[in-house]
């Protein structure tokens, strides 16, 4: 697919990604080198955030990874189930979820570790310094060249023998990703426990698999609203700069106008890039972590616990979102003939030709800027935005834009940014099926499933019943030191 015409398939095949406005005319010749934006990002030294805590940041990778999932092999396209909808539990097919079933009760496949409850192991058990063999139950879970070649490429031998079969390919690559796959399948066994139990009417001595699938399905239904929950009445919440309650109402996207198949745009993809939340380590004293532990770590994760890991992570400030403050590890890349994080996100954005970051404020119903005396007042930042963009702020890109404009304190970024995540986050998540009129009900999540939901406003719930020491374990987005 060429040219910057509409066709049937642009309108329609949500393969290719979507975007908000139309390609820019702006020619290469016109544009600062890749080289030289990218230093506009480089930490010299960490900026913490106002009240940001660092299982927002884990929470965050988590739940966009599940839905911004660019395609390897064609940046232009998505690998996207285009909803949000627990692939990271479940996997992004129906066959991916069948294997990580247990096709008993309702519930996932899962493990008993240290007294605890884990998603069961991907590879088959080893001898020392064997090969790496993926267990015949999850062999077309994922693509096992990709896993053992790039995935698991720089991972500890113990790292790769704790290695989890989770819904998405990248659910072993962070310990925050890891605990939030544990806490969801531990709250989908539990949920389908209590449905069992509560449910008699569903069971049929002639049919335990009629039993298991809609125990299964239920459950799914319920964990699936749950985080719908979460990400509208926590994680918004905390982005928002207005400390007042949110909601999430069923039935609210109903005769909107905004309400149609979600479609992931590329402007979203990106602006998801808060490479500058990592802060330089978390904790103090013995138990504190550099950048590097919170990668390919499950042995970590085994050894401590999640209850642990998610308080230090609950109690330690995450760095501030913007220009200057990415870690150099995700700029500088270890091989040369692998671009670095931050340079794919730079190229990707020059590849898909945005339009500028003035534009796409009067798109978002923001008044243009007229210098970059607004942008910023950082005198040292302005002048090197003015060298770079020849002293014309039309001339700012986007994605350099956005974390280039200044916010007060009691924002978590810049206006745009706050509108634009605002945006796609309520469209995304309020036009979920699950929370049409004809569907949000009894009958799609029963009489306690309906309780379930209903009693359940925060992610520390979750986190405190799928918990031993539940008395003990903090959960929060918002960092109170």
């Amino acid at each position: 697919m060429s040219g910057d015409y509409t066709s049937w398939v642009s309108v329609t095949d949500r393969r290719f990604t979507g975007r908000h406005l139309p390609p820019s005319g702006a020619s290469e010749r016109e544009l600062p080198t890749m080289a030289d934006v990218k230093e506009l990002f480089r930490r010299d030294k960490e900026i913490s955030s106002t009240d940001t805590s660092v299982l927002f940041m884990f929470f965050a990778q988590w739940f966009t990874d599940s839905f911004l999932r660019t395609n390897r092999n064609d940046r232009r396209q998505n690998t996207s189930n285009q909803e949000i909808d627990l692939c990271q539990v479940y996997g992004l097919s129906e066959e991916q979820t069948r294997m990580l079933r247990s096709l008993h009760d309702g519930r996932l496949k899962s493990q008993q570790i240290n007294g605890q409850e884990y998603p069961a192991y991907y590879f088959q058990p080893r001898a020392p310094n064997g090969a790496l063999v993926v267990k015949p139950e999850f062999g077309q879970l994922h693509d096992e060249k990709f896993i053992t070649e790039t995935i698991l490429e720089d991972a500890s031998e113990e790292h790769k023998d704790a290695f989890f079969a989770v819904g998405l390919e990248h659910g072993n690559s962070t310990i925050g990703s890891v605990i939030l796959d544990v806490i969801f399948l531990r709250e989908h066994n539990r949920i389908a426990g209590i449905l069992k139990e509560q449910c008699p009417q569903w069971d049929s001595p002639e049919s335990s698999e009629a039993l298991d699938e809609r125990l299964f399905q239920t459950t799914r239904n319920i964990l699936t609203v749950l985080l719908l929950k979460l990400v509208v009445e926590e994680y918004i919440r905390h982005i928002t700069p207005f400390d007042f309650p949110v909601e999430m109402v069923p039935f609210m996207a109903d005769g909107e106008r905004w309400n149609r198949s979600n479609w992931i745009a590329i402007e979203f993809n990106l602006l998801y890039r808060w490479h500058s939340l990592i802060p330089d380590s978390v904790g103090t004293g013995p138990d504190q972590l550099q950048t590097t532990d919170l990668r390919n770590n499950n042995p970590l994760v085994l050894r401590r616990g999640i209850e642990d890991l998610i308080t230090q992570f609950s109690q330690g400030r995450a760095a501030k979102i913007g220009l200057l403050n990415t870690p150099p590890s995700l700029l500088d890349s270890e091989r040369p003939e692998y671009p670095s994080v931050e340079d794919r996100a730079i190229s990707l954005m020059r590849e898909a030709r945005l339009c500028s970051f003035n534009d796409y404020r009067e798109q978002f119903g923001l008044s243009r800027m007229t210098s970059f005396e607004q942008l910023t007042n950082d005198m040292k930042l302005r002048r090197r935005l003015e060298a770079l963009y020849n002293h014309d702020i039309e001339q700012l890109e986007w994605y350099v834009g956005i974390f280039a404009e200044e916010y007060p304190a009691n924002y978590m970024m810049g206006s745009l940014l706050t509108r634009m995540v605002g945006y796609d986050a309520f469209t995304q998540a309020l036009t979920n099926p699950l929370l049409g009129r004809n569907v949000y009900s009894e009958g799609t999540f029963s009489r306690p499933g309906m309780e379930i939901l209903q009693q359940t406003s925060s992610l520390q719930q979750i986190v405190a019943r799928n918990s031993k020491s539940s008395d003990r374990v903090y959960a929060s987005f918002k960092c109170q030191r």
